[in-house]
């Protein structure tokens, strides 16, 4: 007769156990650490103007810049709603004279191209007082399509007529651009992996983003090992460039070559939140829209593609400057999103904030 004999070793099934708790273990930290990095607990308090008004267009501006000369805003103009949805549609450079009441939205374009999904721009004035602009054109299929800027000057009616179209490998995921000449400018690129692995390590934190500099002719990185930039701008001086890196929730001073473009970190604003877009006023002072919640952020995304709405918290923050260069942030808007979802850029202009939003259809407009 043959007897069963159990050969399991009790310590063994210990040593099993024991790995097994340390897996989920730490993939519960793990969870916990994403989720706090993705601001998850963080508890929004509504802290906005008493005076407040909406202009609906029938896109979002996700980019916005002030003329500050004339009074002119230029928007960046999409229906994003209906790209996260997957329709195709196209996009709008609008303008606004803020000089005159109601505003009136009209092309600034004296001719619409055949394609434009326009991202970030950029507006230049010349030393003759000309204007210029600059401004991302996505391509349809995104990633197997090449990314490109399409440069305008503008025109004697106030208007801007197609100049060129600059493309460049190293324009690998632009966001935003800064023009500095009529044909120079910076892209900042919010992603840099290429790679899976190398878009995981990108998730997680690891600096892989650049700010690529076009001198006309060429492109070239000016500076590497950024963490998704998602918006740039210059100093008043020209002498310093900001940068948002998105998700190491900060903002990197980059002291400027005038000579080659090239850039060499400074230092870096750290905020409580992940900021985008930077509009800098005739101080030197940043006026920056910060995401306070980007899990928010990604659940709002989430809604909309299974046709849904679930509205983004919004905010904007001011950054001044002191003579020793240390700064102060004070909060000018904080809302749930109820009254304006998923802002991505704040201008100040006749201490009025104008507001504009990733795929809000309305400029939100309050009196400071």
């Amino acid at each position: 007769m043959w007897t069963k004999h159990n050969n399991k070793d009790p310590s063994m099934i210990k040593k099993i156990l024991k790995i097994i708790g340390w897996i989920i273990l730490f993939i519960l930290l793990f969870s916990l650490w994403m989720l706090q990095r993705m601001d998850t607990f963080k508890t929004i308090t509504n802290n906005t103007p008493e005076i407040c008004e909406s202009f609906v267009m029938n896109g979002s501006a996700e980019d916005i810049e002030i003329d500050y000369t004339r009074g002119i805003a230029y928007l960046s103009i999409q229906d994003r709603e209906a790209l996260i949805k997957g329709e195709n549609t196209q996009g709008f450079i609008g303008k606004i004279d803020l000089n005159k009441k109601p505003y009136t939205l009209v092309s600034a374009l004296t001719k619409q191209p055949e394609h434009l999904r326009p991202h970030g721009l950029s507006l230049y004035i010349d030393n003759a007082d000309k204007r210029h602009l600059a401004i991302i054109n996505h391509p349809k299929n995104r990633g197997e399509e090449p990314e490109v800027i399409d440069l305008f000057s503008e025109t004697k009616n106030g208007m801007f007529d197609f100049v060129r179209s600059v493309s460049d490998p190293l324009f690998q995921s632009p966001n935003d651009v800064l023009l500095v000449d009529k044909e120079k400018f910076y892209v900042g690129n919010d992603k840099g992996g290429v790679s899976t692995l190398d878009k995981i390590q990108e998730q997680l934190g690891r600096p892989m983003s650049t700010v690529v500099y076009f001198d006309g002719r060429s492109a070239s990185i000016a500076m590497d090992n950024l963490s998704s930039v998602s918006g740039i701008n210059l100093s008043p001086d020209q002498l310093t460039v900001y940068a948002s890196e998105t998700n190491a929730k900060r903002i990197a001073v980059l002291k400027r070559n005038l000579m080659d473009g090239s850039l060499v970190k400074v230092k870096t604003l750290k905020l409580s939140g992940s900021p985008d877009n930077i509009n800098v006023l005739k101080d030197g002072s940043l006026v920056v829209a910060n995401i306070p919640k980007v899990w928010a952020l990604i659940q709002h995304f989430i809604a909309l593609q299974n046709n849904e709405y679930k509205p983004a918290p919004s905010q904007v923050i001011k950054i001044d400057f002191d003579d020793r260069g240390n700064h102060t942030v004070k909060e000018l808007f904080m809302s749930e999103g109820n009254d304006m979802s998923t802002t991505s850029v704040g201008v100040i202009w006749s201490d009025k904030l104008f507001m504009g939003s990733i795929d809000d259809k309305q400029m939100y407009i309050c009196e400071l």
